[in-house]
C-alpha cells in the first residue's frame, strides 16, 4: 500500500501541480520525513496511509 500511495502522491504533483509540500503539512509530518518516505526509506503506519489517501482523494 505504501508503494501505491507514493506513486498516486508523485502523479498528484506531476498532474495536478500539487507541492509534496502541501501534502505533507495535511499528513502532519515533516518535509524531510515525507521526501524520506517517497523514496522509500521507511513506511507509514496504516492509519498514516489511510488518513493520506484521504488528503490524495481531496486533492
Amino acid at each position: 500500500m505504501n508503494d501505491i500511495m507514493r506513486r498516486k502522491c508523485k502523479e498528484l504533483k506531476c498532474y495536478c501541480d500539487v507541492p509534496y509540500i502541501e501534502i505533507a503539512e495535511y499528513l502532519e509530518v515533516k518535509r524531510s520525513s515525507f521526501y524520506s518516505w517517497l523514496k522509500g526509506n521507511y513506511n507509514f503506519s496504516p492509519e498514516r496511509l489511510e488518513r493520506l489517501q484521504e488528503i490524495v482523494a481531496n486533492l
